[in-house]
């Protein structure tokens, strides 16, 4: 279930239940395709939502870097986010976790539970 979304310039970061946590994954906004290399589980949903926030500014400001535009209410955002997060994740004891790697873990403990039964 979709819980919220933060959108940059080029990519929607939305925020979902999990059944590790919530899962912050990135949707593209041309063709609304999912980019299955960035995902990532946290175990507190506050912690994702400023994940989210955080990674639509720092996407905002990349492509504002590209395109040659002074913003400076950009680079504050993008600050502002950023020590938002970090201090969420700190006082929550929240960094999150890679996705493909919770799926390899998935992955790998089929496997030995498996060889197990034989």
């Amino acid at each position: 279930m979709l819980l919220s979304a933060s959108e940059g310039r080029h990519w929607r970061y939305e925020v979902c239940e999990h059944e590790d946590g919530y899962l912050v994954q990135m949707r593209d906004l041309s063709n609304g395709d999912l980019d299955e290399e960035f995902s990532t589980i946290f175990r507190t949903l506050p912690v994702a939502f400023a994940y989210a926030e955080m990674s639509a500014a720092y996407e905002r400001y990349a492509a504002s870097e590209l395109e040659h535009v002074e913003d400076a209410q950009i680079e504050i955002e993008v600050e502002t986010t950023e020590k938002h997060f970090i201090d969420l994740s700190d006082r929550l004891h929240d960094s999150g976790i890679n996705g493909i790697v919770i799926q390899t873990w998935e992955r790998e403990s089929q496997r030995s539970a498996a060889r197990m039964l034989h």
